[in-house]
């Protein structure tokens, strides 16, 4: 058939407007396809599982960078392989009947670090083997837990568990737990699931949050991890009460819970109450539950709570470290912990990621490993391009209290040019720290490089070590440790501060006078403690000084002045690390042993020997390792120098052999110790060289002291003096100041002047 012209038009007309129709409807219905599916995403979104630090995208994000990231790889490879390990040895759940270091109790601890390894493998690799090890260790303990009675091995007055020892350790077995348990949750049935969920986590969590009530909603943190891991449960169980428990108190009314631990715990720069050492303990929970609560309440905003503490807090206790990387052991801390800890692996992952701070990541690239979860992905991305170097760690004043006016702690940190290492000073006049603080006010101590040279005692206790009192604190840390004259500050009539009274000490603080931490050639902080003897007042300053010429290394001037209105014995003790190489003044060392006195911890000292001085001068010089240091003291023939070391009333050898050099004053009302502290020469027993094995410090002056100005003067013996003027009241940083001492006339403004020629 021939069509014509027209028909042609026509029916081309009508093709093209078949085709139009079907693009229009074929657009139709991709929108309506892509309107479903967003529909369906929202609706995955909605309704799948709480997460509380690895998602399923995340998971799978990790598994392609496997081969191409090496931290991340090898992370997973250790989780896995403890996994692996794990299953080949097979389930194991102990009724409970030791304490911290026995058996029992290190098997619940391996069985939750167990769980969760098998629970990480199970995410990225979706092998059944994982998820069915966890959902059978958990069906376990869903067997014996409800019939559990309080530990055996509970202590009198002691929050008690049922797993361990003690709650605390119970806490931390569900923080752990619940994690595992939320990354294998889909694999498990329904029924198993049932039973896992009311046998085990409902009853840990009641245990923990109605049973154990009161430390629950205790501010301390022991409180912290039992509503970090109430509250991760209630999440994964989809029960907002007990979430809403772990966040406001029992009572829900915000009086206790987590958002009140933030806001009690932590001074506005982000240090926790009871130090560094438990801080480093306590971060987990605190991240780990913020975490939590980002990801399922992010309206509560929890990382921006209190001017972004969190993240304050984790950058705090990083520099709250020495240069090994070992926390400060002020209060109960024990010494070999530090920042490679697997609480901080985990608390600096999340900062990071959710704070996006940079200055971090030479702590991560140390840690050689990340967590894996969202949190370590984002740093193991980041340190992908990172180029090593140092952490930076700082001169820095931190506040104590939650509003910062409860002391504090000042870190000094000076470059020793001879060395490329710094000169450390850390000075404590600090709250009571609650009952793991010590009795040490206005104390401090000093390392040069990595090496600890006067040292804080720490706690007596060999954690976990079952023969040592089941591996809990030793009786020596309330005897000894806890006590003033363990501490380089003074101990008035041999009695420690606030009579070893943790209730007294509690209520009253020290108050910070003056600092700068910021001043190249001079650090300086003074503080004032009023209240730990009934009617004397001391002020401790302490200056980290840069020598004035390349000879002269940083050095401490350190001013510790006292007044009573009565008579007094002081004792300024510095327990010293390293050996005794000589003096400038004559002692008398005793033939036999015998105890420094007979209660307050100078129980446990032995007093090795007494001198004394028929000048002004007392110079103690001491080796460590390959750096010789000495205490140069303004002294009258009144004064004792008594050398004394740790050991005596000690029948379990239960305390280390440290000695300590203390400057004794006896019958003063008023006293001012002044003393330098030095770094000096060098001792190489492969050359068999020694440089400069003598103190530099040729004289001290006391020049003026009262009430309102102390003026002490040093001369070394290259004929440098320092001249350190320091304000007693009324600090003005711009106010001036003339004081006349002996037809010479000094002038100053604000709180302290350093004059050197």
């Amino acid at each position: 058939m021939i069509l014509s012209p027209s028909h042609i038009i026509r029916l081309r007309l009508d093709i093209l407007c078949l085709a139009l129709t079907l693009c229009i409807l074929n657009f139709s219905c991709k929108s309506e396809l892509k309107t479903d599916a967003k529909a369906e995403v929202k609706t995955e979104t909605k309704n799948q599982k709480p997460v509380l630090s690895l998602s399923n995208s995340e998971a799978n994000e990790i598994k392609e960078l496997l081969n191409s990231n090496e931290i991340l790889n090898n992370s997973f490879e250790e989780q896995k392989t403890k996994a692996d390990k794990a299953i080949v040895n097979g389930i194991e759940v102990p009724v409970p009947k030791d304490p911290g270091g026995g058996y029992s109790h290190e098997k619940h601890k391996r069985n939750y670090g167990e769980m969760y390894a098998a629970g990480i493998a199970y995410m990225i690799t979706r092998d059944s083997k994982y998820s069915e090890f966890v959902t059978n260790m958990l069906l376990a303990y869903a067997d014996m837990y409800p019939q559990l009675p309080l530990h055996p091995k509970r202590k009198e007055n002691h929050p008690a568990g049922k797993l361990f020892w003690q709650g605390l350790n119970e806490s931390v077995w569900l923080v752990n737990t619940i994690q595992a348990y939320n990354l294998v949750s889909d694999a498990i049935s329904p029924e198993d699931k049932k039973t896992i969920e009311n046998n085990v986590f409902r009853k840990v969590a009641e245990f923990i949050s109605v049973d154990s009530k009161k430390t629950f909603n205790k501010i301390h943190n022991h409180g912290t991890w039992a509503v970090a891991g109430v509250g991760m449960t209630g999440y994964v169980l989809k029960d907002q009460d007990m979430v809403d428990r772990a966040l406001y108190g029992s009572n829900k009314d915000k009086k206790t819970g987590f958002l009140k631990q933030i806001d009690m715990l932590f001074s506005p720069e982000g240090y926790y109450s009871e130090g560094p050492y438990y801080q480093r303990y306590a971060m987990m929970p605190f991240m780990l539950f913020g975490q939590a609560i980002q990801r399922n309440q992010p309206d509560l905003k929890i990382f921006e709570y209190r001017d972004q503490l969190l993240g304050k807090a984790v950058t705090t206790v990083l520099q709250l470290t020495d240069e090994n990387g070992a926390f400060f052991p002020f209060n109960d801390a024990l010494k070999e912990k530090n920042y490679l800890t697997s609480e901080l692996i985990f608390a600096s992952n999340i900062a990071y990621a959710y704070y996006n701070d940079s200055s971090l990541l030479p702590i991560t690239h140390e840690h050689n490993k990340v967590s894996i979860s969202g949190a370590g992905l984002s740093v193991a991305k980041a340190l992908q391009n990172f180029n090593a170097r140092e952490y930076e760690k700082k001169s820095l004043l931190i506040t104590d209290g939650k509003d910062g006016n409860d002391g504090g702690l000042a870190l000094l940190r000076m470059p020793n040019l001879q060395r490329n290492e710094k000169l450390t000073t850390v000075f404590k006049f600090a709250s009571q720290g609650m009952g793991h603080g010590h009795f040490d006010r206005l104390s401090l101590f000093l390392y040069d490089g990595k090496q600890e040279i006067i040292q804080d005692y720490g706690a007596a206790r060999f954690l976990n070590v079952e023969s040592k009192q089941g591996g809990r604190y030793l009786p020596e840390n309330k005897t000894w440790a806890k006590q003033t004259i363990a501490h380089n500050t003074v101990t008035v009539d041999e009695t420690s501060q606030f009579g070893a009274n943790v209730k007294a000490s509690s209520e009253v603080s020290p108050k910070l006078l003056f600092s700068n931490v910021r001043n190249k050639d001079l650090q300086i902080v003074s503080a004032k403690e009023e209240n730990a003897y009934d009617d004397i007042a001391m002020q401790r300053t302490i200056a980290l000084v840069e020598g004035k010429n390349s000879e002269q290394p940083p050095f401490v001037i350190d001013v510790y002045r006292i007044s009573s209105a009565n008579k007094h014995q002081y004792d300024l003790n510095f327990m010293y690390q390293g050996h005794l190489m000589e003096t400038n003044f004559e002692y008398l060392k005793a033939n036999t042993l015998s105890p420094l006195g007979t209660k307050n911890g100078y129980q446990h000292l032995w007093k090795l020997a007494e001198g004394k001085s028929d000048h002004n001068l007392a110079t103690f010089t001491w080796l460590n390792k390959n750096r010789f240091y000495s205490i140069s003291s303004l002294v009258s023939e009144d004064s004792k120098m008594v050398f004394s070391i740790l050991g005596a009333n000690d029948p379990e050898f239960n305390l280390r052999n440290d000695a300590s050099y203390m400057l004794r004053e006896n019958d003063k009302k008023d006293h001012v110790f002044v003393n330098i502290i030095e770094p000096h020469g060098n001792f190489d027993p492969k050359l068999e060289s020694v440089q400069n094995p003598h103190s530099r410090v040729k004289h001290i002056q006391l020049l003026f002291s009262d009430e309102n100005y102390t003026i002490v003067k040093a001369i070394f013996n290259n004929n440098e003096n320092y001249t350190l003027a320091i304000v007693n009241n009324n600090h003005d940083p711009h106010k001036k100041h003339t004081v006349t001492v002996e037809d010479q006339e000094f002038q100053w403004t604000g709180n302290y002047n350093l004059k050197t020629n």
